[in-house]
């Protein structure tokens, strides 16, 4: 991706003199909201659905974000600066119901976050820093997706990199990077020292086996696949080898929707476990307003969704204003709402996983204070058996600037309104009705009405499905809302 590197670089230089300021937050009051669950053990992909369980068989999502090691909320632990504020975010990261992290293994920006310098030499500062800060996610129920290379800094600092044959490394160009066996022997090496020395932690949520394949080293997409298959099988062969187990495996792809050969190895390779892009579209990647990014994100999802054959997971696991950062708090905090529960509510396996672009370059609190209202929505719904089809099509709103999205597996329908004020600045879903059409099965119903930004249920009413369907009367309530989440499930 394409970032703009003077506000990066700027917001990585704030980060580090803003630790402690911006460690924690407070947690939004809602007595009345659901218990955050705690999982346990590894992840691992639900056997019908297309969502994750934990090793206890509870539905798991990815709620979270993405971080880095030299940013605000991570940069203190290293060489253990302030191990505390490191505690206190991660901390705080859970008590929003964030439940991973991504990061990347080397961030390589600045040679003092590089993980070998030279290839095959491993800093002792960011292996105590991994050695700590897994650790310390164990510690705390936050899960990791992990990936080796930060593969925007390597391409943008090349001459300089470690791995460059200019360097003295073993990769002779950047297109050798998945092409070149002595590069190829390379990566295994850094993946033998990482798995051997944190492969056995169940923090690791996943292992992305390179961030954004296709983008930086112009391989062919048979290079693409020959590279998966051949890393995807030393990896689970290590680790079946080490510990008996494997971790879940992935590689993502900087094109929001790839199609074609491409597609087929991101989508559907069979190496592979789950599916993830980067969804930098259009109103996402350029956001003129805080609603446009809502259908674009929900688009991705569904696209994607259609392409895999085999009903694993997708979700979006990098995505952000990256054309032109955002300033305004409370235009960004609406903006990352919506994407977030569209996301969800057109069928992703969580809220995909925002890259920061502010500044201080890391999830601001009050886009954490987005998750956990999504997150406390979430803990209500078993999805490790919610075996979930977008059913968009099958909801209509009698308002024309009412936007829908929707998933159900039958029995269990999530729903969640948009009030596009674009068209009109009334902020109230009074007299809308909803009229759903083949969304569950014929039976008795109970309809919850809930606030996204708290998490809490403002209204539940008995329902009756007799045909194929069947139109509901939006609540007036109190506060005026532009958005509103449902839950349809079997009453109890």
């Amino acid at each position: 991706m394409i970032r703009n590197l003077a506000l990066f670089c700027a917001s990585c230089l704030l980060g580090v003199m803003t630790i402690t300021a911006h460690a924690q937050t407070s947690i939004p009051d809602s007595p009345d909201a659901p218990d955050l669950p705690r999982y346990h053990g590894r992840i691992s992909v639900a056997p019908d659905a297309p969502y994750f369980v934990d090793a206890e068989g509870r539905g798991f999502l990815v709620i979270g974000q993405n971080d880095g090691v030299p940013w605000p909320g991570l940069n203190a632990l290293i060489d253990r600066a302030a191990p505390d504020s490191t505690t206190a975010y991660v901390r705080d990261l859970r008590a929003h119901g964030i439940t991973v992290s991504r990061v990347m293994i080397e961030y390589a920006q600045e040679p003092h976050t590089y993980l070998e310098n030279p290839v095959g030499t491993f800093s002792p500062s960011m292996v105590q820093f991994w050695d700590d800060f897994i650790a310390l996610a164990e510690q705390e129920g936050l899960y990791l997706l992990l990936t080796p290379y930060d593969t925007f800094w390597q391409f943008r600092n090349w001459e300089a990199y470690p791995y460059s044959a200019a360097m003295g490394g073993p990769c002779p160009t950047t297109r050798a990077w998945l092409t070149e066996q002595s590069c190829i022997d390379a990566h295994k090496a850094r993946w033998r020292f990482i798995i051997e020395r944190w492969g056995g932690s169940d923090a690791i949520f996943a292992w992305d086996i390179m961030n954004e394949i296709e983008l930086w080293w112009e391989a062919p997409v048979d290079a693409i696949d020959a590279y998966i298959t051949e890393m995807a099988t030393y990896i689970r062969d290590l680790e079946m080898t080490l510990y008996g187990t494997t971790h879940l495996l992935t590689a993502s792809s900087a094109v929001g929707v790839p199609e074609g050969l491409l597609g087929r190895q991101i989508y559907n390779h069979p190496a592979l476990d789950f599916a993830n892009t980067h969804l930098y579209m259009g109103d996402i990647g350029d956001p003129q307003n805080t609603i446009g990014a809502a259908p674009i994100m929900a688009g991705g999802v569904v696209l994607s969704r259609a392409a895999i054959r085999d009903n694993r997971p997708y979700f979006d696991s990098e995505s952000g204003p990256i054309n032109d950062w955002i300033v305004d708090p409370a235009f960004d905090k609406t903006y990352h709402h919506h994407m977030s529960w569209a996301h969800l509510a057109a069928g992703g396996a969580g809220s995909g996983m925002r890259w920061p672009y502010t500044n201080p370059h890391y999830l601001l609190p009050e886009l954490r204070d987005n998750l956990l209202g999504l997150a406390r929505f979430a803990a209500t719904i078993d999805w490790g058996r919610f075996n979930a089809v977008n059913v968009q099509n099958k909801i209509l709103g009698s308002r024309r600037e009412l936007i829908d999205f929707a998933i159900s597996d039958g029995s269990t329908a999530v729903v969640w309104l948009l009030l596009d004020t674009r068209l009109d600045e009334t902020v109230s879903f009074a007299d809308t009705s909803l009229t759903i059409r083949d969304v569950v099965n014929p039976g008795t119903y109970q309809v919850e009405y809930w606030d996204t930004y708290s998490g809490r249920v403002l209204l539940t009413e008995p329902l009756t499905i007799a045909g194929e369907s069947v139109t509901l009367i939006l609540p007036s309530v109190a506060a005026p809302l532009a958005d509103l989440a449902l839950i349809i499930r079997p009453s109890s």
